[in-house]
This record gives structure tokens, sequence and C-alpha cells, in this order.
């Protein structure tokens, strides 16, 4: 029998944990953990014309918090790129700044196209400070989600929030009370009672397939 060395326990043992962690969060977060979507959403989300999904831009803004990435985001948006929302990017990190340059960026190329600003948990602070650079230079986006995010209560009953987008859309798990004071606003609810299944969750992968499908047909 030939013994491990000391250095492959090394390489071995990090490996384990990280399966242990995984397997203990799939078991906390089922939702977390499934295949995304459902073969219904992806087939309707395909048979979408191309040229149409080519004019919608969407911004999937991780949490900050969440740096192991359990709310698996940026699944999320690989998902609507693979069925053809080519556009869709994931951005670990961000800032208000940068979201406001890349939105100028996209107007300049293609004034029609459509800019969707989707923030988990904490990223809604980003979103809300993006908007507010837009509005001093005179611009808009299309689309804000906020996914399950408590940080932006207090900013906005603190200083409001800005109007400069067409729609919001306020995705929040049970038993927690969506922002309220966001002009322009709906809220829909997933079913779970758990933070960290909310962004890969079956129903907000459904709620926010019907809001990039409406914005292909705008």
């Amino acid at each position: 029998m030939n013994p491990m060395s000391d250095s492959a326990w090394s390489h071995r043992l990090p490996r384990a944990l990280l399966a242990l962690l995984f397997s203990f969060l799939c078991a906390v977060f089922p939702a977390g953990c499934a295949t995304l979507g459902t073969p219904s959403l992806s087939e309707r989300l395909q048979a979408l014309p191309a040229e149409q999904k080519d004019r919608v831009h969407p911004f999937f803004i991780n949490s900050p918090l969440d740096v192991p990435q359990i709310g698996r985001l940026a699944g999320v948006a690989a998902y609507f790129r693979d069925r053809g929302f080519r556009h869709s990017k994931f951005l670990f990190r961000a800032s208000g700044a940068d979201l406001a340059a890349r939105s100028l960026d996209i107007r300049r190329e293609d004034p029609d196209a459509r800019i969707v600003l989707i923030g988990w948990s904490g990223a809604s602070l980003w979103i809300w400070d993006a908007l507010t650079d837009l509005d001093i230079a005179g611009q808009s986006v299309d689309l804000v989600v906020y996914l399950d995010s408590n940080w932006i209560k207090k900013r906005v009953e603190d200083e409001g929030h800005p109007d400069n987008y067409s729609r919001a859309v306020l995705i929040y798990r049970q038993d927690n009370s969506p922002v309220e004071g966001v002009p322009k606003s709906v809220s829909r609810t997933v079913a779970t009672k758990q933070h960290l299944a909310v962004a890969a969750h079956t129903d907000t992968l459904e709620y926010l397939a019907e809001e990039l499908i409406e914005l292909t047909s705008d």
C-alpha cells in the first residue's frame, strides 16, 4: 500500500471541505442547488426572435456579501445568455459609477437598447447610485429589479428613490415586505423564506423572463 504524501493530502483536504460545505448548503438551501428554470420557460425564451433579444442588455449584479456566490446569480445570467439574451452580463463587483458608465456606453452605441439593472440584496445600493448618476446625465434605463433587498429600504426612507426608469420590479421572498417608496414599481413574491434561495429560484426566473420578454416586444 502506498500511503498518500502530505502534499497530496493538502490538495485533497480543501476539496473535501468544499464538497462537504456544498452538500450542507444544498440541504439547507435546496432551491439554490436545483437545475435552473423549467423546460417550458426555456422553450419560450429560445423561441423569441434573436434580433429582438439583442436589443435587451440585462446586468445581473451580485450581492457584495455573496463572495462564495451561493445565490447563483451568475448561473441566472448564464441561463438567459444561453437562451439568446446574449448581452446578459454578471457583475461580481460593481459600483454606481461603473453601472452608469456601462449604461451610457450602450446608449451611445444603440439609442434604442433596453437596459435592465438587476440587483440582488446589497447590490440594490449600486443601482440607486447608478440611477442618480444617470439622472444627472439626463439618461434613464428601462427596467430596475431588486431581488430580496433590505439594504435599499433605509436608503429610500432617508433619500427617496430616483425615477429615471420605465418600470421597477420588486421580487421578495415570503414574509419579507418589499421596499416602499419606489416609483413605477410592482411587487412579486417568491415561494421561499430563505434569502439565499431567492436569486436562482424558479419563481424569480419566471418573473425575470416575463419582464425580458415584454422588453423584446416594445
